[in-house]
């Protein structure tokens, strides 16, 4: 039986950001939108290539700090399948439980805007077919990540954990929209199972349906074994354990870039727990491999390999008596 450290569950992409100085923002009543001219040729001023998709970013982090890192996405036989996969053997990353079926990998196209801003068009592809039956199952892992997931089919992950569980093995969560549409009620027996989950700050207020953010923390920590995070973008990050609330900061950065900041954080927290260092220096790492993301193009460009000296961003821990 295959051993891993850690094993992540989620997308595999090629991302193409094509840099246009002709599409410019404009605003909108609710929000921006890019404007780009009709009718006419449109120049493309530069084109880059990298690999993306929750399963593979959260990868990238665990295998430069020199994990032994397993993947479960489905992907097809087209090209762009074969550069994931090539992107994935060149980081160390095992393809063993890659499934592989015809037809196309999943790809974004992002347009940069000329003030730097992105639009991204996503094509989901085969891995939208990913069914149960076809993961291969036969493999022990320390941990197994679980990032949002590119079929409808919640019960995937609940037969995934169930496969686990009761080899010793922990689970991460970042829920995807299926599983976030179902609300905290529905999935609180599969929550029990789950040792830490992370999601924004909007996707808490829906999952948990309160308007306040430490209220929709505590009750997420509540329903799973260790730990719950939210992420509030340039507002820094919130995390519960069973004793403490840890406040912190976003480590200042000059962004670019947003493909891929969230799976850098949480991978980079989870990376500091499998390494036994405390909430506080995990928040720490997230934050240092966050902040590396947004200042490069690419989900894994900036990703860092050691961790920061001191602290990089300020953390306030305060003691709460639960929801």
């Amino acid at each position: 039986m295959e051993k891993f450290d850690v094993v992540t569950v989620g997308s595999a992409t090629k991302d193409i950001f094509l840099f246009n100085k002709q599409a410019s923002l404009k605003q909108g009543i609710n929000s921006h939108f890019l404007e780009v001219p009709l009718d006419r040729k449109v120049e493309i001023n530069k084109i880059s290539e990298f690999t993306g998709g929750s399963a593979t970013n959260a990868a990238a982090t665990f295998a430069n700090f020199k994990k032994q890192v397993g993947v479960i996405s489905k992907i097809g036989n087209d090209a762009n399948s074969d550069f994931i996969l090539k992107d994935l053997k060149m980081r160390g990353i095992s393809d063993e439980l890659i499934v592989r079926s015809e037809g196309e990998a999943q790809f974004s196209v992002v347009i940069v805007s000329n003030v730097g801003k992105a639009v991204i068009f996503v094509y989901r592809g085969i891995e939208k077919t990913l069914k149960y039956e076809e993961i291969k199952n036969e493999f022990f892992a320390k941990w197994m990540y679980i990032g949002p997931m590119p079929v409808e089919d919640v019960d995937i992950i609940e037969k995934i954990i169930k496969s686990h569980k009761d080899k010793g093995t922990k689970f991460a969560m970042n829920p995807g929209s299926s599983f976030l549409n179902l609300g905290i009620k529905k999935v609180e027996s599969l929550l029990k199972d789950i040792d830490i989950i992370s999601m924004n700050q909007d996707e808490a207020r829906k999952f948990v349906g309160l308007n306040n953010d430490v209220k929709n923390l505590l009750e997420l920590a509540k329903h799973v074994k260790t730990a719950a995070i939210i992420t509030k973008g340039k507002d820094g990050s919130m995390v519960a354990d069973k004793k403490f609330i840890y406040y912190s900061m976003a480590k200042s950065a000059k962004q670019i870039n947003y493909v891929g900041a969230g799976d850098a954080f949480f991978s980079g927290f989870i990376n500091a727990i499998m390494d036994e260092k405390d909430i506080e220096e995990a928040i720490n790492l997230a934050a240092y491999n966050s902040a590396s993301v947004v200042e490069k193009y690419g989900a894994k460009t900036g990703l860092v390999d050691s961790y920061p000296t001191g602290h990089v961003v300020n953390i306030t821990r305060v003691k709460h008596s639960g929801s």
